[in-house]
């Protein structure tokens, strides 16, 4: 019989026993395995349902398999996730993720359910990243909008190092955010803010010169130019 260990099988319910809350299925490796029903992703399984089990033990003490189903949907997202973030790795891409905090020497940064860590020396940030409310009073008192990130909204970012040992994931390191740290949708907002105060009643009704047609002011249009280069390469 190959080595099992680890593997994930696809086991087939063959009787289901409401009653004392268990099912039974067939591996397809080594005869039929008993599943405690509250145990299961979907508690109302039914014959002919197939249920994926991690293979725990190839040969317990009774000479069965024993089987792991619970979380297992979980680990097969992770697992997903880390291969996506290893080929961002290798092929230079940018992923999305949001910062979360500040920690010891950097920034922990959510990307899809991994916590990475952005060091400070790897910080592209065009100010220290602000939360929501603090980028709101700043508006209100200035004007101005902050030009770096808001903690929580969805930047770029590039995966500079990634660690692990077996299933456990141990460390991702991130460097970033892209651009500046100026998310897609306020670079889209200053675009069209920019737009209604060129073509406003105020405005002045100078014909805008070439590569400028929606009236984005020069600094706004490099701005944008720039950020969209970045995230593409």
């Amino acid at each position: 019989m190959p080595d099992l260990q680890g593997k994930v099988l696809s086991t087939k319910i063959v009787a289901v026993d409401e009653r004392n809350g268990v099912a039974r299925a067939r591996t397809g490796v080594r005869g039929v395995v008993t599943y405690r029903l509250s145990e299961l992703e979907n508690p109302e399984v039914r014959v002919g349902d197939v249920v994926e089990a991690r293979v725990t033990w190839m040969n317990n003490p009774i000479g069965t398999l024993d089987l792991e189903t619970s979380g297992l949907r979980k680990r097969k997202s992770r697992e997903r996730v880390w291969r996506e973030l290893l080929e961002a790795r290798d092929q230079g891409k940018a992923v999305k993720g949001r910062i979360l905090n500040a920690v010891n020497g950097g920034y922990a940064v959510g990307i899809a359910g991994v916590i990475a860590f952005c060091p400070t020396r790897a910080f592209r940030g065009r100010a220290p990243p602000q939360t929501a409310e603090k980028a709101a009073a700043h508006e209100r008192a200035t004007g101005k909008r902050i030009e770096g990130p808001i903690v929580g909204e969805l930047l770029n970012f590039r995966v500079l190092k990634m660690t692990s040992s077996g299933e456990h994931y141990r460390n991702v390191v991130v460097s970033g955010p892209l651009g500046g740290g100026v998310s897609e949708k306020r670079l889209q907002a200053r675009a069209r803010n920019s737009t209604a105060r060129s073509w406003g009643p105020n405005a002045r009704r100078s014909a805008p010169s070439e590569g400028d047609e929606t009236g984005i002011s020069e600094d706004d249009a490099k701005g944008t130019t720039d950020d969209a280069r970045v995230s593409d390469k």
